[in-house]
């Protein structure tokens, strides 16, 4: 039996170089995007490569191209090589709260540490949060959604009939954990990360931008959580992301 390579392990004496991100259109890719342009504009990395790719119009999955990454060609997908030797094989590194930690290890100087162990407990907590609790009820929630969308017009009225009402249930099951999530910002912990931007932020924005876009929460009652989405998406870095992608929340995800 073949056994796979270790992947998401650097094993090198040599620090990585100039990473490659493999993005798709409308996906959990902005959550690196928007990372590594916060390191290049904050001089912290000199620069990265993109390939980015978009979406198949019929059936919404990614190309076989993104598999030249990663075997899986799931987004995001990051690739690096050592910088002391740049032509050998690069190492893949997937999922994104992962690739988050790679470039916050490797390349951040200490720009996303926490100002206090309690920030960091909180940064922690959220990046998990955000990966589990929050983007899991988003996705049931999106598929209850998204299936009569896709339903062809002589079945729709009756599908939609079944799936309204629960996705009426799936959005009552965010209630909650939004509720948590307004509670936690304030004025002096704008951040999921605490008093700055941390990686907890990055690894919520999928989620919440999905959230916000089809409207799964009124906004009227998560002042906090509308005020951390409306500065995030008035970050330079997070507007460079989006243009990057090349298509992002034009169809509401």
């Amino acid at each position: 039996m073949t056994l796979a390579p270790q992947h998401n392990y650097w094993g090198h004496t040599s620090p990585p170089g100039i990473p490659t991100v493999y993005s798709l259109t409308d996906s959990g890719s902005i959550r690196v995007l928007w990372a590594l342009e916060e390191l290049v504009g904050q001089n912290a990395l000199e620069s990265y490569n993109l390939k980015a790719f978009e979406r198949s119009n019929t059936t919404k999955k990614a190309p076989e191209a993104m598999k030249e990454g990663f075997r899986l060609g799931k987004a995001p997908i990051l690739t690096v090589s050592p910088a002391a030797t740049p032509d050998e094989p690069p190492t893949p590194f997937v999922e994104g709260r992962l690739i988050l930690q790679f470039l916050a290890d490797h390349y951040a100087k200490g720009i996303w540490d926490s100002l206090s162990p309690e920030d960091q407990a909180r940064n922690i907590f959220f990046q998990e949060f955000a990966g589990t609790t929050i983007s899991t009820l988003t996705s049931l929630t999106l598929t209850m959604d998204m299936i009569p969308e896709a339903t062809p017009w002589p079945f729709k009225p009756l599908v939609k009939l079944l799936f309204v009402p629960l996705l009426s249930v799936f959005k009552e099951t965010l209630v909650e954990p939004f509720k948590l999530l307004e509670d936690t910002l304030s004025d002096e912990k704008p951040w999921f990360g605490g008093s700055r931007l941390g990686l907890a932020d990055f690894c919520m924005i999928f989620p919440l931008d999905t959230c916000v876009a089809r409207r799964y929460f009124d906004a009227g009652k998560y002042p906090n959580i509308i005020r951390w989405h409306k500065t995030v998406h008035e970050l330079p870095a997070y507007q460079r992301a989006v243009k990057k992608m090349g298509g992002y929340n034009d169809s509401k995800i």
